[in-house]
């Protein structure tokens, strides 16, 4: 944790300093993965709350959104089978 970026907190604007820094491998290529807090402990939990909180919201969203798009399609498929059962007693 001692390394520093030219990189402010979103919250205090301190700089922040490196946590965590690691590799992961993707395919054939290497991906190196830094993550960065703010020194402040207080300010970084409050940034942690403030980030788990977007991403849920994010996440409800998107659940939202998939659960219309699977009711869409259900609701076709209903009127699609309607129409053939229609056209086949006429």
């Amino acid at each position: 944790m001692a390394s520093t970026t030219n990189s402010p907190c979103i919250r205090c604007g301190k700089q922040r300093v490196v946590s965590k820094v690691w590799e992961e491998k993707i395919d054939d290529s290497i991906i190196i993965n830094t993550e960065m807090i703010c020194p402040d402990p207080e300010c970084q939990k409050k940034v942690d709350i403030t980030n788990k909180n977007r991403l849920e919201k994010y996440a409800a969203i998107k659940l939202r959104s998939e659960q219309r798009i699977e009711k869409r399609k259900a609701e076709q498929k209903a009127r699609k089978a309607k129409r053939a059962k229609k056209n086949k007693n006429s």
